[in-house]
Parts: C-alpha cells; structure tokens; sequence
C-alpha cells in the first residue's frame, strides 16, 4: 500500500467556474475561496490543493506563440490580493491548432491567507477567449 496523499475530496461550493478573458493582456479572477481560517489561527491547511482546469482553445482564442497564464492569488481581507504562485499552467498556441485542455494542482503554503482564487491571464496576441471557461477547485 502507498503512503501517498491524494487530494479527491471536493465540495461544490468550493467549485467555480469563469469565463476567460476577451481581450489581450488582460487578466480575470476567479471568485475567491474563503478557507475560513489560516494556519496562523490554528487552521491545517496542508492537506489542501486548488486544481485550475484550463479549458481547449483553438487557434482563433490563442494563435501560435500566444499565451494564457494561471496563477494563484491570496487574501487576508477579500479585497487585497498578492501573488503567491505565477504561472501555475500556461497554455501556448501551437501549430495552428491552439492549446489543449490542461489541468493543474497546487498545493496551498502554510503561509496562505484566509482567500485564496485563480487568475487567468491572456498574453500579447491573443484572440477573444471568453466563449470558454476555467475552473478552480479547493481539493481536500
């Protein structure tokens, strides 16, 4: 048997989806996840992953060479928020055909705030993204 954590549990209102940007070098963020407490209040949190799931564009949303770039948020008081990790999953536009679906997990620190969200970030180039949407989802 394996010692290894796996991070399936999931709960719905801890699910959220939004659609992409419309615009070149311009960013959208998800709605955040209040963890409730942080690890300075007592709060676990290492057991904790948030899963963006970046959808398939094609070559019209993300010609060749163009970028779309996840990165994970945090907050103490909702409204503040700091990078804690760039470029968590970034889709690249390749060979006329855009860029696959993908998805990617990260693993909370235990510094995280209370809030903790998704962004997506279209690069130079891009092409209207917002017919499709990215998904975050805190895994337990």
């Amino acid at each position: 048997m394996s010692n290894e954590f796996t991070f399936r549990r999931q709960d719905a209102e801890l699910n959220e989806s939004k659609a992409l940007p419309a615009a070149q070098s311009t960013a959208v963020n998800q709605t955040a996840i209040d963890l409730g407490q942080t690890p300075a209040q007592g709060a676990l949190l290492a057991g904790c992953e948030l899963e963006i799931g970046a959808p398939a564009l094609g070559a019209t949303p993300l010609p060749n060479g163009t970028t779309l770039t996840y990165s994970v948020e945090d907050s103490a008081d909702n409204l503040s928020f700091a990078t804690i990790a760039d470029a968590v999953l970034v889709q690249t536009g390749a060979a006329g055909a855009g860029a696959a679906a993908a998805t990617k997990r990260f693993r909370l620190p235990t510094s995280v705030r209370r809030y903790v969200r998704a962004v997506a970030t279209t690069g130079a180039g891009t092409g209207d993204c917002s017919g499709s949407e990215f998904t975050q989802k805190l895994l337990t």
